[in-house]
């Protein structure tokens, strides 16, 4: 089938020549193409995928033309198929440059006739069917993607050795292509999204457009869709690329029978024969303020100390504590004197170096200590 419709007939010959093709790139047999080939051209008439036209003055060679169904699904798997740049740039140059009439026209203003034609003919017959286009070409990326991931499976699955530069391949492909054209479409997103706001404002004044209104909203929305779904699938895509990157360098780790190892040492042997050259990702490591190794100095720290503030552990106070409070209580129970707090507090300070000492931790030691 032609793609491009150049030839707006086809005889049953060419018919039967395509068929042909078709069935060598399967492999099956040649013995019997004329009946398969009849049968399926049958069939597709059948379908109403092709039309058959014929006369009695040749007869048995009839003419066939492909039906508006017929076209239509070519143009899906030819035209659609075509993930280009420059071709997606061409539509968005067309986009814009109605949208830009339409809003001229809709700012200029006029009588029903005049926003019929001039605004709403071109957004819903022109904007609105490219807008559809592109959001279908998304849609088909989508269908790629998936076929690029089961493919990935199914290398990894059957030798991921071998199959490590096929993947890198697939993945740098695919990203490439997503990346392409969501640049694309940001670029002129910004553009659309104005003339798009131009109409709008321009029909707010009038009661009786509110079909256009109604177009221009959701021709934002699909718009909007698209631009978002564009960035969302190169997120995912590349959260996927890092799950692959993650599987090959665990099967790295993992490689009990040293298959890495054996490849490399052979890479290194036949180095002359067949040079190679090895990419390295040697990233600089993070400025650490702190020394790891550092350990705390006391004389460079602090300095030193006078005599009357030396420091003294507080466990060592707890122990000198202790056998005050134990002194204390033993006169109390022999002699049944009352406790004198403030004398405590005396002895306590007179007998401790640590002068710095907090005064309620002191009376909270005392009071755990009358206590018990």
């Amino acid at each position: 089938m032609n793609g491009e419709r150049l030839d707006g007939e086809m005889s049953e010959g060419e018919l039967v020549d395509a068929f042909r093709h078709v069935s060598d790139a399967f492999e099956q047999t040649s013995e019997t193409i004329g009946v398969r080939a009849n049968n399926a051209i049958n069939d597709m008439v059948r379908q109403r995928l092709l039309n058959r036209f014929t006369s009695e003055q040749a007869e048995g060679n009839a003419i066939y033309r492909l039906t508006p169904l017929g076209i239509g699904i070519t143009d899906y798997y030819i035209r659609q198929r075509e993930f280009s740049t420059l071709r997606l740039s061409m539509q968005l140059s067309i986009v814009a440059g109605e949208l830009k009439s339409a809003a001229d026209a809709a700012q200029e203003g006029g009588d029903e006739f005049h926003w019929h034609r001039n605004v709403y003919a071109p957004l819903k017959y022109s904007v609105a069917e490219i807008f559809d286009s592109i959001d279908l070409t998304q849609r088909i990326m989508d269908e790629q993607q998936q076929q690029v991931k089961d493919d990935i499976a199914q290398l990894l699955n059957k030798d991921w050795r071998a199959a490590i530069s096929s993947c890198e391949l697939l993945l740098s492909e695919t990203s490439g292509t997503l990346r392409e054209l969501q640049d694309t479409l940001e670029a002129a997103g910004d553009k659309l999204q104005a003339n798009l706001l131009r109409i709008q404002d321009a029909t707010m004044s009038h009661d009786d457009l509110h079909f256009v209104d109604k177009l221009v909203f959701d021709l934002q929305s699909k718009l909007d869709r698209i631009i978002s779904w564009g960035q969302q699938s190169i997120d995912l895509w590349i959260g996927y690329d890092r799950h692959v990157h993650k599987f090959i360098r665990t099967a790295i780790d993992m490689d009990k029978n040293r298959v890495f190892a054996q490849r490399l040492r052979q890479s290194v042997q036949t180095y002359f024969d067949e040079p190679w050259a090895l990419t390295y990702a040697n990233a600089d490591r993070l400025l650490d303020m702190r020394d790891e190794e550092m350990a705390l100095r006391d004389d460079e720290v602090t300095g030193e100390l006078p005599p009357d503030l030396e420091y003294e552990e507080f466990n060592e106070i707890r122990e000198q504590l202790a056998a005050i409070i134990e002194e204390q209580l033993a006169i109390y129970k022999t002699r049944q004197k009352p406790l004198d707090l403030g004398l405590w507090c005396a002895s306590i300070w007179r007998n401790t170096r640590a002068r710095v000492i907090s005064t309620w931790r002191v009376l909270l030691s005392i009071k755990r200590y009358v206590l018990a």
